[in-house]
């Protein structure tokens, strides 16, 4: 009789445990999805081309190729005139984990544009990385030898920090040229 219960304890135990790993498992998937179709929404954004929330997914896959390089992923566009890739790179910044879409004209010479995707840096301050006029200036920078974030910028491949961010820009300095290194090692160059 002892057998018998233990069998059947451990029984629903195992069958519990394989619910809620099941539905952990789902939970992932679904949240997996809305952060890939953000993601998406951002990319399409940045590059100003027309989506919807209903397309976000399949107006990205008319516009951009997803390529795989060991644990980076990059968005290659599709069309011949705008030839770029887009990844995300994240570091840390001052208080937070700072992420952004960097996007890259493919022969590597000058940033397509850029996009703080998440931070919490302090507002009013470090948290002005995430404002459009300040994500603008990256556009049409030079890369090399490599982008800086700088006090007053005058050579092609600077932008101006933020007054009273430091910290903030030169986390931001480090990851950009973080993930170019890694753009370049994953793409050869």
């Amino acid at each position: 009789m002892k057998d018998f219960r233990m069998v059947v304890f451990l029984l629903i135990l195992f069958t519990l445990c394989t619910l809620l790993l099941t539905g952990g498992n789902l939970a992932y998937i679904k949240a997996s999805a809305v952060f890939n179709r953000r993601l998406y929404a951002e990319i399409l954004d940045l590059y100003n081309y027309p989506f919807t929330e209903e397309t976000v997914e399949s107006d990205f896959a008319d516009w951009f190729n997803t390529v795989e390089r060991g644990v980076n992923i990059y968005y290659v566009g599709k069309e011949a005139d705008r030839s770029t890739v887009a990844f995300k790179s994240r570091g840390p910044g001052l208080w937070s984990l700072i992420e952004v879409l960097i996007a890259v004209e493919m022969d590597k010479s000058e940033l397509f544009g850029l996009r703080v995707l998440s931070q919490g840096e302090t507002p009013g301050l470090g948290g002005r990385i995430s404002e459009k006029s300040f994500q603008d200036s990256f556009s049409g920078l030079s890369i090399e030898p490599q982008v800086k974030i700088v006090k007053f910028a005058i050579a092609a491949n600077e932008v101006d920090a933020i007054s009273g961010a430091t910290k903030t820009s030169q986390a931001l300095e480090v990851l950009i040229n973080e993930g170019l290194e890694n753009l370049n090692r994953d793409f050869g160059g």
